[in-house]
């Protein structure tokens, strides 16, 4: 370690070996031509002035002129800056006594003594950029090889300060968790062995921070086994006050506004998703994208590998306890509830109207929730309300106007109450409800950006969308019973998302849906009837259509029956050509699913939709597909379940493809969005090899495309029963050891970019039936830690479809920092993955004979130009011609 030993270090030294390596490998301490800055942030109690006067301790010796200024905060309030100075000169000139009254002296002086020295400086807790700017510790006029070390809990005010880097203190892994913890209950190295499960939910409760291991150990020492079970009861109800108080300086620093997310998320969104729970914060009028980076930068939260949320336990014990205290001094009690036990405290107390947000999510192993809607209708003033497997009893007379975000699943009445009239609502997501008609009136809902009625079955009717101007959001997937959709949707000029899959009984669209010039993503899946019944739609005067869109609270006048043949001025006779000429007209249009249409012939304007990213055409029944050669954005495209498909579509010329691809992430139902190409269970397509050539030279063009820094996998799925011979490593099972070294020593000027994973599979047709539909996943896993990564082949094996026994080849290509990190979901150190493997796996088989017959998989390079090896490139070339 540059040159320098531990031998110095305390012997009772925990957990703080790697810190102060990894600290001093920041510091280039053997460079001795310039001034380096160093900050050192993290939440509180984890260790960070500890790890600084360590450091301090053992290399202030090479500095002629050093300095530890202990809580420069609390310093700047109790005797501003001149007291600060006056600290900085007392510890570098070595005198008892200062002859410096005023700021100016002291900062003249503090640059006389320091100018052109070598000097440590480590600054601790700073809470403002402006403690440090005012000291007059500059580096331009440090001497070289001078080392300022900057301690604070805010990352954000060491980066505008202008450190050179941040190195985040992490808690304590396991192994130094139980040392630490050991060596302050029982004085030893060990737990002794009868304490066991009692340490071990102590450790789980401390979660890695060494002040709660230090505190609750020191408290331990010495008690026995009745009075720990008694501590560990204790501390679930209510949380150790020592560490408690030095966790809520966090809190105490932040703005009212950042006060207010970090309650929610203490209280309901532990683990979400960030995008999920940005988007409720921001719903509810929190200013989230700013308001959460705020508390990433202050070490109060942080956002995971997998992107969510993460809060430590005993920060999240904070909050709550916050919201509790708050409750009693401020006469808000239960402003917050997330405990259904809760509902019933504040039923019994009348305290109904102090309710602002109420998230209850039943956890499958608990037993049903039931609350009484006659209370929730008297939560006049509530704001958020969440809940999901909830059990309502009695009447629904009302819901607070005052609601910004509902997500309610199974909503167990067929309408909303007519008296709920909720102009700040912003968010409606009833699905799986039991609604019949949203509203029996019209209701106006300025604010509404999103209306989700997903797999309500009974809805029969959609709502008027004439006084809801503002939506960009509409799903009506599984809505099976709904037949119709009324010309009011033409004036959503806003609208991005609608979904109507699996609406199988949707008949008749309006025309002037094809109006609709900022919609980006539309789902037509299942919805054959509206290719099969030329019958009759229904027209909406397009007049009619502006009018009523410049005044929200006119009135739809008529509306007239015509032929559907009448409705196009196309001269096609196939009504699948007629509607897709329609698509061009939607000049924003990215993302089409038009699968299981029952389709028996494309128009060669398919491949005009030029703008478009994804293309979902799977369960069809053409025989061919016109050329997509001019879709030059085109980053997905899903052909299974085509079993008339006797060829493959022309496919976008290597230097087409768009580096600037975006590809939609507006359905958030979806988690792993790739990009790729999947042709499954099309047995009539013959020609393998040419296809195989032709898929692979789009591939490589997608990987070509898609930068190293890039999160976007690529999957391909194509008919085959052989591995590629340019995977070099190949296994005849489902499992296969993947040895990291090249990769995590690649020296070579960052020579790999990716790596690609491929295995074999088959499936056939089977009588039994099983309700589980099954699933072809691919997971990533270390025999030294408990994680495990998963993810899901988007190949859809429902049982009726599969009639022939078949081979598939998947091949999955990830970005080499979307793969690190998978790395780091597995083991964020990334020091204990020996025993790395991937495992291609069939989940809920039953039902279908599926089996994985091989796998492999192959690092992807950048060397000379060549992403493949030399004798696939010269394939592409061949195929590209």
């Amino acid at each position: 370690m540059l040159g320098y030993k531990f031998s110095n270090l305390p012997k009772n030294l925990v957990g703080m070996h790697s810190p102060l390596h990894e600290l001093e490998k920041h510091l280039l301490l053997d460079s001795l031509d310039d001034v380096r800055v160093v900050g050192i942030c993290g939440m509180g109690g984890v260790g960070k002035t500890t790890l600084a006067t360590i450091l301090y301790n053992k290399i202030s010796h090479q500095f002629p002129v050093f300095c530890l200024i202990d809580d420069l905060s609390k310093i700047y309030r109790d005797d501003g800056l001149i007291g600060a100075q006056k600290l900085i000169l007392h510890q570098t000139l070595v005198e008892e006594q200062l002859q410096t009254c005023n700021i100016y002296n002291a900062s003249n002086l503090i640059q006389s003594r320091l100018h052109c020295v070598k000097a440590l400086i480590i600054l601790d807790n700073v809470d403002q950029v402006e403690q440090l700017e005012k000291l007059a510790v500059n580096r331009e006029w440090l001497g070289a090889g001078s080392r300022i070390i900057i301690i604070s809990r805010d990352e954000h005010i060491l980066k505008e300060y202008g450190v050179d880097v941040v190195y985040k203190v992490p808690l304590l892994n396991r192994t130094d968790s139980l040392q630490l913890f050991s060596r302050k209950a029982f004085k030893l190295d060990h737990i002794m062995s009868s304490y066991d499960k009692l340490a071990s939910e102590i450790l789980r409760y401390a979660n890695g921070l060494p002040l709660a291991i230090k505190v609750l150990g020191s408290f331990l020492y010495d008690r026995n086994i009745f009075e720990w079970k008694s501590a560990l009861a204790r501390l679930r109800e209510s949380p150790n006050k020592d560490i408690m108080d030095v966790l809520r300086l966090s809190f105490d620093g932040l703005e009212e506004m950042e006060k207010e997310i970090f309650l929610h998320i203490a209280c309901f969104f532990k683990g979400g998703e960030e995008k999920y729970v940005k988007n409720v914060l921001n719903c509810c009028g929190f200013h989230a994208d700013i308001g959460l980076r705020v508390l990433i930068d202050k070490s109060v939260i942080s956002i995971s590998t997998e992107n969510n949320i993460e809060i430590h336990r005993l920060l999240q014990e904070l909050g709550r306890k916050i919201v509790q205290e708050k409750s009693i001094k401020e006469s808000r009690k239960w402003s917050r509830m997330w405990l259904h036990k809760q509902f019933y405290n504040v039923m019994s107390e009348n305290m109904e109207k102090k309710v602002g947000a109420i998230v209850f999510v039943r956890d499958k192993k608990e037993r049903k929730i039931f609350i009484m809607a006659e209370t929730l209708s008297k939560m006049i003033h509530l704001r958020l309300l969440i809940l999901k497997g909830v059990t309502l009893t009695g009447n629904l007379n009302g819901l607070s106007d005052e609601l910004r975000y509902v997500e309610w699943n199974r909503y167990p009445f067929k309408y909303l109450p007519s008296s709920f009239l909720p102009n700040q609502l912003v968010e409606l997501i009833l699905r799986y409800s039991s609604v019949k008609q949203l509203w029996k009136d019209k209701k106006y809902l300025p604010n509404l950006r999103t209306l989700d009625l997903s797999h309500s079955k009974s809805l029969r009717k959609m709502p008027n969308f004439g006084e809801v101007p503002n939506l960009e959001r509409v799903s009506f997937e599984g809505c099976v019973k709904l037949v119709q959709m009324g010309p009011s949707i033409g004036v959503l000029r806003k609208l991005v998302y609608l979904n109507l899959k699996d609406c199988k009984k949707l008949i008749i669209i309006p025309k002037n849906i094809f109006g609709l010039s900022s919609l980006e993503c539309l789902n037509l899946s299942g919805c054959s009837k509206v290719f099969k019944n030329p019958r009759q739609l229904r027209k909406h005067d397009s007049s009619e259509s502006s009018s009523h869109f410049q005044s929200t609270t006119s009135s739809i006048l008529k509306w007239t029956r015509i032929h559907f043949h009448s409705l196009y001025p196309y001269a096609h006779k196939d009504i699948a050509s007629r509607f897709l000429h329609s698509l061009l007209s939607l000049s924003c249009l990215n993302d089409l699913d038009i699968s299981f249409c029952g389709i028996s012939q494309l128009p060669n304007a398919i491949g005009r939709l030029r703008w478009l990213e994804r293309l979902n055409l799977g369960g069809n029944n053409f025989v061919t597909v016109p050329s997509l050669r001019k879709l030059s954005r085109l980053a997905y495209l899903n052909l299974q379940h085509c079993k008339l498909l006797k060829s493959l579509p022309q496919l976008p010329f290597a230097t087409a493809i768009e580096h600037d691809l975006h590809i939609n992430n507006l359905d958030k139902n979806k988690s792993w969005k790739s990009k790729g190409l999947v042709i499954f269970n099309c047995p009539k397509l013959g020609e393998r090899e040419c296809w195989n050539s032709m898929i692979f030279s789009w591939m490589i063009q997608l990987i070509r495309a898609n930068p190293q820094s890039s999160s976007d996998v690529i999957q391909i799925v194509t008919p085959g029963s052989e591995i590629p011979s340019w995977f070099n490593n190949q296994s005849n099972s489902r499992s296969l050891s993947i040895a990291l070294s090249p990769v995590m020593h690649d020296d070579t000027d960052n020579n790999f970019i990716g790596i690609a994973c491929c295995a074999v599979f088959s499936v056939s047709p089977t009588t039994t039936t099983y309700a589980k539909t099954p699933a072809i996943g691919i997971n990533f896993s270390n025999r030294n830690t408990r994680r495990r990564w998963y993810g899901i082949i988007s190949v859809s094996l429902e049982r009726y479809l599969i009639e022939v026994k078949s081979d598939h080849m998947c091949l999955i290509y990830f970005p080499l920092e979307s793969f690190f990190n998978i790395l780091k979901f597995i083991d964020e150190t990334l020091e204990n993955l020996d025993n790395f493997r991937m495992k291609f796996s069939i989940m809920n088989p039953k039902g279908l004979h599926t089996k994985v017959q091989s796998c492999g998989y192959h690092w992807v390079n950048k060397q000379n130009h060549a992403l493949l090896p030399k004798f696939l490139s010269s394939e592409v070339q061949v195929s590209g011609n």
